[in-house]
């Protein structure tokens, strides 16, 4: 699960559980606080989670099944937060001009409290832990490592803003590339595995963007977890099993293997792409300019190499 929306979903938790104390003695102001933060809520995740079906709706329509893992990420929860404040807004502002000797009439502030409470007590929670996790991840880690020829790389996580870390690998073929190589345009790494429900998902999307990519100014790397891969019948080895695939599913950008478990370097590890899929963008210059760990769209790829 993304760690973004674990957190706010313990915020939501914490939040509910003040409201509950609140209004413990209320049941009235309960029922009506909890009704519109839970439709404030659902704006809240639908907005996030069909935004990309508004912001590129050809790789949700030419790849239905990629709904079921696509999201509006960072963008899409700011967005729909947006509109769940809107819906508060007028809901409070209607309720507030509630004719006085109506039936189950409730003052305004009755039920305005609980619902501060509820957002204050979700977000000090749900900023907590991503201030203590965020402390975590940057105390020991951020620096910069080359895969080969470095034992301690593997203990190191780059993040935005460091040097990516050079690596060689073997592609499908054997032929060996490096990431140096494509110094001077924007690189694109996706980790992926065959077994992954949501790398399959996104390969469509992947494919499309790289076939019609400027080839002179962005780069598109496959890393397949070729360590996770199980493989047999005709395939002797995981290179002709990820290669079968390939072919198979008409995926025309570069596949790398990374053999991390068996032989070679762990190059999944080094950049912390133990979750599948991530998605790594590469300045020119050679520095992480974004990470996106789960299915990403065209409109984000788009947003990599333009710099945005």
């Amino acid at each position: 699960m993304n760690t973004l929306l674990l957190y706010i979903l313990i915020g939501i938790g914490a939040g509910s559980i003040f409201l509950t104390l609140v209004t413990k003695n209320d049941k009235k102001s309960r029922k009506f606080s909890s009704d519109i933060i839970t439709n404030s809520l659902l704006i809240v995740i639908l907005t996030w989670k069909l935004l990309p079906v508004v912001l590129a709706p050809g790789d949700i329509f030419s790849n239905p099944v990629s709904i079921l893992y696509s999201s509006g990420g960072f963008v899409g929860i700011i967005l729909g937060a947006g509109f769940g404040i809107v819906y508060l807004g007028i809901k409070l502002f209607l309720y507030g001009k509630h004719p006085v000797g109506a039936k189950d009439f409730l003052p305004l502030r009755g039920v305005l409290k609980p619902v501060v409470v509820f957002f204050v007590s979700g977000l000090i929670v749900s900023s907590s832990l991503f201030l203590v996790s965020w402390i975590v991840r940057n105390g020991d880690y951020g620096r910069t490592g080359i895969v080969n020829g470095n034992e301690d790389a593997i203990n190191l996580t780059p993040r935005v803003g460091n040097m990516a870390p050079d690596f060689d690998l073997r592609d499908i073929d054997g032929k060996i590339v490096s990431l140096v190589d494509y110094r001077g345009k924007w690189v694109i790494l996706n980790f992926w595995a065959t077994w992954c429900p949501p790398c399959k998902a996104e390969l469509p999307t992947l494919n499309r963007f790289y076939n019609n990519m400027d080839k002179d100014k962005v780069a598109l790397l496959g890393i397949n977890a070729a360590g996770t891969e199980k493989f047999g019948g005709k395939c002797k080895d995981v290179a002709c099993y990820v290669s079968t695939f390939v072919q198979n599913e008409g995926i025309d950008f570069p596949v790398l293997l990374d053999l991390c478990g068996t032989t070679g370097p762990c190059v999944s590890r080094v950049y912390g792409a133990e979750n599948l899929p991530t998605t790594v963008a590469i300045s020119p210059e050679g520095i992480i300019t974004k990470i996106k760990t789960g299915v990403v769209d065209s409109f984000w790829l788009r947003s990599v190499v333009s710099g945005k």
